[in-house]
């Protein structure tokens, strides 16, 4: 344990235009969200700030509310109580084609539709060139799968990325997520179905594609890559329990110390059986 301390089918979405310029200041007031009248709050109360530049990460245990979170901030689910302001506007008030240029990435659910790579990317920035296309593809880590298919960027997919794997479709999402750049990214799971190495590497990728300035609000059940967030935020019963940088976390008791030294452990003995 000392020695791991120490290592410390829908329809496809309305295309936005560009994103817009500068960063945004978001704000979650006494958020409470309940998906069935007399069920336990989904978040109950939740108070956060993510100042524009900065880069959050929250994190909990399954049903804690995460994806939630990220639901509410992207317009997707309305809060029952509280408020999330994007610049002092509740969110409910922006115009439907405007918040995607604000406020857009990757949710829980990577849609791949059937179309071309190009086609898919291309729902991010429609006027993207070939050298945007280029560099989301590759912090993603899905440039060299592109490569070396036989058409390219003209590669169809299948519906739902049918002809994909898992871990490929969540690289395609992720990529037309980076290739947008909204000012306000959000991204749930962005490594889901990657092998830890691969994970680490295409957290890491994404994050520096970023555009400084830009904020982040990262959704993970992973707490390896986290370190060098501004602030990790742990969710429980929809309930803020604990936050702090990742340095600090792991050396307080608490849920984010226990699972980031059960998930070292576990990937050390991955790594040590792979071939």
């Amino acid at each position: 344990m000392a020695d791991l301390l120490a290592d410390a089918g829908e329809p496809a979405p309305a295309a936005p235009t560009e994103p817009a310029p500068g960063g945004h200041d978001v704000r979650f007031e006494g958020l409470t969200v309940r998906y069935r009248e007399g069920a336990a709050p989904a978040l109950a109360g939740v108070d956060l700030d993510l100042p524009a530049g900065r880069r959050m990460a929250v994190v909990g245990p399954s049903g804690a509310g995460k994806s939630t979170l990220a639901a509410v901030l992207t317009g997707a689910v309305r809060p029952d109580g509280g408020r999330v302001t994007v610049d002092g506007v509740d969110v409910s008030g922006y115009p439907a084609e405007e918040l995607p240029r604000v406020v857009g990435g990757l949710l829980a659910e990577a849609y791949v539709f059937h179309a071309t790579v190009r086609e898919n990317l291309l729902l991010g920035r429609p006027r993207a060139d070939e050298a945007e296309l280029t560099a989301a593809t590759r912090a993603a880590g899905l440039l060299d799968w592109v490569g070396a298919q036989p058409e390219g960027w003209d590669t169809v997919v299948g519906e739902q990325g049918g002809q994909l794997s898992g871990g490929q479709r969540q690289r395609l999402a992720l990529s037309r997520a980076l290739l947008a750049a909204p000012p306000v990214l959000v991204l749930d799971e962005p490594t889901e179905g990657l092998d830890p190495a691969a994970a680490d590497a295409v957290l890491a990728s994404a994050l520096a594609a970023t555009p400084a300035g830009h904020s982040v609000l990262l959704i993970s059940h992973r707490l390896s890559g986290l370190a060098g967030l501004d602030e990790i935020v742990v969710l429980d019963a929809g309930r803020v329990v604990q936050r702090g940088r990742h340095e600090e976390l792991v050396a307080r008791p608490g849920w984010y110390r226990e699972q980031w030294l059960l998930q070292e452990a576990a990937e050390r003995g991955y790594l040590a059986l792979a071939p």
